[in-house]
């Protein structure tokens, strides 16, 4: 809401004008109405108004006087004129004073409306600029111009979120250095970059706590249906000083409260709560080099499942998995030349995996497959992405083969899940996607430049060895049959 002072000596012009921008505009209040230049400058002195519209004919000190009074004492000023008198000589004091407008008497609301509309246009568009600049530097508890922040914040309240979209990225700082606003068309909050692309901190006006927690879950599901979300928020509206201690200490709760595969709206109260460092038992660290050592996979397949099952029964937080998962990581290492050749190769590749799991049960799927499977990332020493391009370099080798993802996975080492995971986050398709689409761009090669090869040798060379089926995936993809596409129908 922007704030307004009237200032007219005629009780009933006040009066009027009041009642326009109450009945016929949202975003402007009025919060004084005098009836003197003097008193209008006293209210000036005392509190920060928006807009000040204001006569120019008073007894003692006039609207002039007073517009140019105002702008010294508040720079940012939005300023409006109103005038029986259209001589020349007072449109041009109102220049001179830097108004934003002049109206002649009798006002009509069409008119005052009009001017309303503009000035709120550029109202918005200066506290959009304003807020671009200073809002950054309060989150990260910067050096900032108190007097430029008070313009939009002074004397208001405001409730806060933090959100994290997916898992956590541990391998972020633990706190947020720099931020720049994330620009928003009509959102009902403004939005700063968290410390990646997945995280934003929200600025909501104070609300009742029903209608702010309604819009922090609409604006939670705009990433789509991710299997992990959360959001700390703050249940009391605080002012804007209080928002990088609110950083602070949400990033705190989220290390301490975020489960993978959970969504969750945590409610925030000054503090964080004291972290419970977890490890695993000394006894079952024990059992796993006896299963290592006598090439037990078998067991050790299984006490990794009775691991991902007890975290999820327990919702156990996302930190405490990543500590004891290092843990397993470590254990290994000691007792498993293969890893302990490559430790910190294979504890990235982990942090890459608990990044992207769904769920405690695929992330310990991944974790075995990761230390386990034959030729897996270990010997290569491949990283997440020379991963991805190595299956992919695969695939465009070898898509006239009966080729398929599990095959794939013995080629690389790794599972179908971490496999699918790995198209998630470099690519905007799927595997089966992909390998399809390779086959039709060389079945639509083959066809241009060999229009009279037989529709089953066509469909042997992309590797399907049926050519009905090959012929209703190239329809499917196409939107033509063989057929057509080689005669251009």
């Amino acid at each position: 809401m922007y704030r307004v002072l009237l200032v007219d000596d005629e009780m009933p012009s006040l009066r009027f004008v009041d009642s326009i921008i109450e009945k016929f505009t949202k975003n402007f209040q009025v919060v004084g109405a005098v009836t003197s230049g003097e008193q209008g400058l006293q209210f000036l002195q005392q509190k920060s108004v928006d807009l000040l519209i204001t006569d120019i004919s008073m007894r003692g000190m006039n609207g002039i006087e007073l517009a140019q009074a105002a702008r010294a004492l508040q720079p940012n000023i939005r300023i409006v004129i109103i005038s029986g008198y259209g001589e020349f000589e007072y449109a041009q004091g109102a220049i001179k004073a830097g108004v934003d407008d002049y109206l002649l008497k009798p006002v009509s609301i069409s008119k005052m409306t009009a001017i309303l509309q503009a000035l709120e246009k550029k109202m918005d568009s200066s506290v959009s600029d304003l807020a671009f600049s200073i809002l950054p530097a309060i989150a990260c508890g910067q050096p900032y111009a108190k007097d430029r922040a008070a313009q939009l914040y002074d004397k208001k309240v405001f409730r806060f979120a933090l959100i994290r979209w997916g898992n956590l990225d541990l391998s972020l700082p633990k706190t947020l250095g720099a931020t720049s606003v994330i620009p928003s068309a009509g959102e009902h909050f403004q939005a700063l970059r968290g410390r990646d692309d997945s995280e934003r901190v929200l600025i909501a006006p104070e609300e009742p706590m029903e209608e702010f927690l309604s819009s922090l879950s609409v604006y939670m599901t705009q990433k789509g249906n991710l299997p992990t979300w959360t959001a700390v928020y703050t249940p009391t509206a605080r002012e804007i000083e209080a928002l990088p201690s609110f950083i602070e200490w949400a990033l705190t709760l989220l290390y301490r409260k975020a489960v993978i595969g959970r969504h969750q709206i945590i409610q925030f109260s000054g503090g964080a709560s004291e972290e419970d460092h977890m490890r695993l038992p000394a006894g079952d660290l024990k059992q796993l080099s006896y299963f290592i050592s006598a090439g037990k996979y078998r067991m050790i397949k299984e006490y990794f499942v009775s691991l991902a099952v007890g975290w999820e029964r327990e919702q156990l937080p996302q930190r405490q998995v990543w500590h004891m998962g290092r843990q397993l990581i470590h254990q290994t290492a000691s007792v498993y030349q293969p890893i302990g050749g490559q430790l910190e190769e294979t504890l990235l590749a982990f942090n890459d995996l608990i990044r992207c799991a769904a769920s405690y049960g695929e992330l310990m799927t991944s974790t075995y497959s990761l230390l386990f499977d034959s030729g897996s990332a270990r010997d290569r020493r491949l990283s997440t992405e020379e991963l991805y391009e190595y299956a992919i370099q695969f695939i465009d080798d070898n898509y006239a083969q009966p080729l398929s993802m599990q095959s794939v996975c013995d080629e690389i080492g790794i599972s179908q899940t971490y496999l699918s995971r790995l198209f998630r986050k470099y690519s905007d398709t799927t595997f089966n996607a992909y390998l399809t689409r390779r086959r039709m761009e060389a079945a639509m090669k083959l066809l241009r430049e060999k229009p009279d090869l037989l529709l089953r040798d066509v469909a042997a060379c992309v590797g399907y060895d049926d050519s009905s089926y090959f012929t209703k995936v190239f329809h499917q993809y196409t939107g033509k049959t063989p057929s057509q596409f080689t005669s251009g129908e």
